[in-house]
């Protein structure tokens, strides 16, 4: 009896091991991964696996993009730091209602930067989505980090 159970227990730890395995190469080869939110029973599914490709034109896009929509953040967070007297919420511009958390009276600078960011990675031939996505590879300091690293010092020079 106990060689019995004992084989079934190795046998459903491996039929688990198998099945997580396979959950997991689905996920990533369709690009979508789970979010377990702290709030119980939610399961939310995102795109959240990124794509690690990338050519040298999205590089110099990306630095360029990256740089000017920087600059605009800077000055615009001066700005509405010195019109409320504090430092300003995250402003989130792909979240609208991150500007609930924004006083009124600056309101209107928020989204002329949002709109102003748009335009500036547009400008720069990326996609919104594509910048983000190119954002979540430079956030993970890894090749794509060092290659717009090398490439803001080009263009400093």
């Amino acid at each position: 009896m106990f060689i019995i159970k004992s084989t079934l227990y190795k046998l459903n730890k491996i039929n688990r091991s198998l099945a997580g395995g396979i959950l997991a190469a689905m996920g990533i080869i369709s690009g979508i991964t789970p979010e377990i939110s702290v709030q119980p029973h939610f399961l939310n599914w995102e795109n959240a696996v990124y794509a690690q490709n990338f050519t040298p034109e999205e590089v110099y896009n990306y630095a360029r993009a990256g740089f000017e929509v920087e600059v605009l953040r800077q000055q615009v967070y001066q700005e509405i730091k010195s019109m409320v007297n504090q430092p300003p919420p995250e402003i989130t511009c792909d979240r609208p209602e991150t500007m609930n958390d924004i006083p009124e009276n600056v309101r209107g600078i928020a989204n002329n930067y949002c709109n102003r960011s748009r335009q500036i990675v547009q400008e720069n031939n990326l996609s919104i989505q594509r910048f983000n996505q190119l954002k979540n590879n430079y956030d993970s300091e890894g090749s794509f980090y060092q290659q717009v690293q090398q490439k803001l010092l080009d263009l400093q020079n």
